[in-house]
């Protein structure tokens, strides 16, 4: 009888487990499926999008005139504004962690000294506050001799939607400039883009 029983429950495991590796959703890790973040899965802005339009963006950077300037000037103090989105999508914690992205290229350049505003939470919601149609180049200055920066990193997302019978396009656009703190001077700029698209055969 204890055979049986243990019989039936072995079976009922296998029996389970089968149906599990059947068809049925699963939770995996980027670690066990390569190219888990490769495959777009919807025409909405993710990690891979952002990634490569800042890396475009940063690599633009280096190679300008304003990291030669800042190379002459010994290491001046830089801070990265938040990011603006203005697309429809709710993307503010990927910016959040783009502005990490941008301050960890500059450090490692070792051009500059890195300001993080993250540090002064108080000066980051105030920016945020002034900071919504767009960049009010008369506070640069104010804002540049409260955190101690002489430049300032900044820029926005926003994004073109095209729908044609069943049928989507949507690109976004990644813009960075850099800007002189005393005098609001743009001293580089640039834009990048990636397409998302959804297409029927």
């Amino acid at each position: 009888m204890k055979s049986c029983l243990k019989l039936g429950a072995a079976l009922s495991i296998a029996g389970a487990l089968l149906l599990a590796g059947c068809g049925g959703p699963r939770a995996v890790r980027g670690s066990d499926e390569p190219g888990l973040d490769y495959h777009a899965m919807s025409t909405g802005l993710d990690k891979r999008d952002l990634q490569q339009m800042m890396k475009e963006n940063m690599d633009h950077m280096r190679n300008s005139a304003v990291v030669q300037r800042w190379m002459q000037e010994n290491r001046p103090a830089v801070s990265v504004l938040p990011i603006q989105n203005e697309t429809s999508e709710h993307i503010e914690s990927a910016l959040n962690a783009l502005i990490s992205d941008i301050e960890t290229e500059l450090i490692n350049w070792g051009a500059v000294k890195v300001i993080s505003l993250q540090n002064q939470q108080k000066m980051m919601e105030e920016i945020r506050r002034q900071y919504t149609s767009g960049f009010d180049q008369t506070q640069i200055a104010h804002w540049g001799k409260q955190i101690g920066a002489r430049y300032f990193v900044t820029g926005k997302v926003y994004t073109t939607d095209e729908r044609v019978e069943d049928q989507r396009r949507v690109q976004y656009y990644l813009f960075l400039q850099v800007l002189n703190v005393e005098t609001g001077e743009i001293l580089f700029q640039k834009k990048t883009n990636t397409t998302k698209a959804i297409i029927r055969d």
